[in-house]
């Protein structure tokens, strides 16, 4: 993401929030850019994501509270999925491992 200042006011509102970016604000931009290819040609897709500083905060705290929690998290049993592959060579799945649903973590 890139930190920018309002040069004037911004057509676009934040994606989260919707609040209006005025001049002399800070506000983030975070663009995506995709290719498809089809028969010999190419086609760019672009989509573009302005947050304003509120809803950014917001967000990098909530990153800094996950990796708190993911540290301590104690894996309760109703949390616990588990994941299934597909056999080699046949089209039935077999259970591969157990995953945490609220930190993401493998479970032995």
């Amino acid at each position: 993401m890139k930190r920018l200042i309002a040069k004037r006011k911004l057509k676009r509102s934040c994606s989260k929030c919707n609040a209006v970016i005025s001049k002399g604000e800070v506000y983030y931009k975070e663009r995506h850019v995709s290719i498809e290819e089809g028969f010999g040609n190419k086609i760019f897709y672009s989509i573009e994501f302005v947050t304003c500083a509120k809803c950014q905060y917001k967000q990098e705290q909530h990153n800094k509270r996950y990796a708190l929690f993911a540290e301590k998290c104690k894996h309760p049993a109703w949390a616990i999925e588990t994941m299934y592959r597909y056999i080699p060579g046949e089209s039935v799945k077999e259970p591969d491992y157990d995953r945490c649903l609220l930190c993401g973590k493998t479970v032995i």
